[in-house]
């Protein structure tokens, strides 16, 4: 593919402003570019991947999130990134974000990445009498070093920003994992992540725990996420599962059995997302690496 293109798609977040960006964050099992752009171009092929937020999978005129995200390398050194939403529910209207990383190789498999994103959100007033809509800036900077057997990383996000309306949010994300090898078939990934951000006079942390059982082509999960309260204001106990399907695809959710069940509508819902189904596909230029399996 001679042109790097990006496909425009829409997010759904839940939450207030003050944490517009909380909805994107809490994708990260499925889209780490949401916590860290030098995550961009990580998986060293054009990744497009197709995700939606459900209340219910059974049930039409639910909340629905359908998300997509699209990143690749663009030469040797570099790789660049886009994400777009479009939020019915809260008062993050829409947003467009793009990323870029470049990437240092110190080997085939150990790779240095510094990465940048910037973006811009509507944001919608509290109320129709303070006006018209507006349209904050947004960046994040992350550094990342990983190897086919593990990754750490450190991230800042939503650094400038902000509204008359509502308080910003500048979270820093620090991530590990590590690949565990069981058998020849069956790998344990095994990841934690600490956020840390101001709040009032003092810095609270809080940290995400997850582990990934990988047999083959199937990875069953458990996730423990502290670190993200648009889930009603509670922890989020995820349980996902992965697929791949040949060489190009990847299917995969996450079910949330710690979220709230009660129906709810409007703007200042606290309600949950318990589904995360997500569709990805890949290809190369040629260089082969598109059939390769990753666990990051």
């Amino acid at each position: 593919m001679r042109n790097f293109t990006f496909f425009i798609l829409f997010l759904v977040l839940p939450g207030w402003a003050s944490a517009q960006w909380e909805s994107v964050y809490s994708s990260y099992p499925f889209n780490p570019i949401a916590i860290n752009p030098a995550n961009t171009g990580s998986r060293d092929v054009t990744s497009m991947t197709l995700m939606t937020r459900r209340r219910s999978v059974l049930f039409r005129n639910t909340y629905s999130s359908p998300l997509f995200t699209i990143d690749s390398p663009v030469g040797e050194k570099w790789a660049l990134g886009f994400q777009a939403f479009k939020d019915n529910y809260s008062v993050a209207g829409v947003g467009f974000y793009g990323s870029a990383a470049y990437r240092h190789r110190f080997s085939e498999t150990v790779v240095l990445a510094v990465g940048a994103q910037i973006g811009v959100t509507q944001v919608l007033p509290p109320n129709t009498i303070y006006g018209n809509n507006v349209f904050p800036f947004s960046a994040g900077l992350g550094i990342q070093y990983r190897s086919s057997r593990y990754s750490v990383g450190l991230s800042a996000q939503n650094l400038v920003g902000g509204t008359d309306y509502y308080e910003n949010v500048r979270p820093v994300f620090l991530t590990g994992a590590y690949l565990f090898d069981l058998s020849e078939d069956v790998k344990l990934k095994a990841a934690a992540q600490a956020r840390g951000q101001q709040v009032a006079s003092s810095f609270r942390t809080h940290l995400d725990l997850n582990a990934t059982l990988w047999y083959r082509q199937l990875g069953v999960g458990f996730w423990y996420q502290n670190t993200l309260k648009t889930l009603g204001g509670r922890d989020g106990m995820l349980a996902t599962v992965e697929l791949q399907l040949g060489d190009k695809f990847r299917v995969g959710g996450s079910y949330d059995f710690n979220a709230k069940t009660e129906a709810s509508t409007g703007l200042n819902s606290s309600e949950s997302t318990l589904w995360q189904l997500f569709l990805r596909f890949e290809f190369d230029r040629g260089t082969g690496k598109v059939g390769q399996m990753r666990y990051f």
